[in-house]
């Protein structure tokens, strides 16, 4: 015996309704957006403004000409540390994106986490750096900043 459409769950009308409901979804997503044939920086960029202004200590130009300069990192309970910046690399992303490239001599340990740091053109200001190498030269720690305006 068959039974009436709204005992068996889905009608017709119901199926419309889900259908354009995921079809309004998918295009509001970055889905709808990729088969629209827009390119993934389109659609990461879209609708995100380039930042200006900010500390200077947040902006890549700042860093640019320091390349080779020391900066003086503070560690709780020790002794100040003095890394020399080796790069300032811009990075791709929206709004300003860079690394920073930090190198301290071969007898420096320091662990990745947020250090007040201290230099004579930009002042103090704090930063989150990782340790990403250890060679001859010394550690090397990067900071990355990633600045969107909202």
């Amino acid at each position: 015996m068959e039974q009436p459409s709204e005992a068996r769950g889905l009608t017709r009308s119901g199926l419309i309704k889900a259908g354009a409901a995921a079809a309004l979804a998918v295009g509001a997503s970055g889905t709808g957006a990729a088969l629209a044939g827009r390119s993934s920086a389109e659609r990461v960029g879209a609708g995100i403004k380039s930042p200006k202004g900010g500390p200077a200590y947040l902006r890549r130009s700042s860093y640019v000409p320091l390349v080779g300069t020391t900066f003086r990192f503070h560690v709780p309970g020790a002794h100040a540390l003095r890394l020399k910046l080796v790069e300032a690399r811009a990075l791709r992303g929206p709004g300003e994106s860079f690394s920073l490239l930090f190198r301290g001599r071969r007898g420096v340990d320091l662990k990745g986490g947020t250090y007040r740091i201290d230099h004579l053109a930009l002042g103090s200001f704090e930063l989150f750096v990782n340790p990403v190498g250890r060679g001859v030269k010394g550690l090397d720690l990067e900071a990355v900043v990633n600045r969107i305006a909202t």
